[in-house]
């Protein structure tokens, strides 16, 4: 029950996405609406709050056309917010579905960081990932990136890898993450395509939330 409230939003506005896409994105609202251009939690997510600072959680898989360009809008926004916000970065994850966070973790943890990012530029494209998915095609892509394949290898299959990866699997189902990209701030809004398309809008509905978050925070 916690997500119903979220999940039918989202599943709206998702439907909804390609025809607002396709109208003037130079045209910015005057007021931004819970349901329409962000969401809530109908329950905050519990966690940690950052001290003088908004917790921007990004979700993402490699398997998905936009994850790169909204990465590269949040890390933006953060590196112009940093003292306002905190960017995370973290793939989603499913007890069927975790091949993004096993070679993420595992660049990670080899100092590829990178690598990583560069994959979810090089998958942009579906049928690119759907070779890269198969880690025969994925190893050979890794060499030409300078990658060592014998430590990959080893971290790859792992019990710290595991770890990770069972982790980022309760963190999805926690989050309720069902969809890509989703973002969420402190817990308590979340963005998703729907307005994560288009940089300006993107940056006028953080700036939005971030002030909100921040005044709540400070009473």
């Amino acid at each position: 029950m916690k997500y119903l409230v979220i999940i039918f939003f989202i599943f709206t506005s998702t439907m909804a996405f390609a025809e607002e896409n396709a109208a003037d994105s130079t045209t910015m609202p005057t007021v931004f609406e819970d349901g329409k251009d962000y969401f809530s939690y109908s329950t905050p997510v519990n966690l940690q709050r950052l001290k003088g600072k908004v917790r921007i959680q990004s979700f993402f898989d490699y398997d998905c056309r936009h994850c790169v360009n909204v990465q590269d809008i949040l890390a933006l926004y953060s590196e112009l917010n940093s003292d306002k916000v905190s960017l995370e970065e973290y793939p989603i994850a499913t007890h069927e579905t975790y091949y993004s966070a096993q070679v993420f973790y595992s660049l990670k943890q080899i100092k590829r960081e990178d690598v990583a990012d560069l994959l979810l530029f090089e998958t942009n494209n579906p049928e690119r990932y759907a070779e890269l998915s198969k880690l025969e095609n994925l190893r050979p892509w890794l060499q030409q990136n300078n990658v060592d394949l014998t430590l990959f290898d080893e971290t790859f299959y792992s019990e710290k890898i595991t770890k990770a990866v069972n982790s980022a699997v309760a963190r999805t189902e926690r989050y309720g993450v069902f969809t890509y990209p989703f973002v969420v701030l402190d817990g308590v809004y979340v963005l998703t395509i729907s307005t994560l398309y288009n940089d300006d809008y993107t940056f006028a509905v953080l700036d939005y939330l971030v002030n909100k978050l921040t005044q709540n925070n400070d009473k």
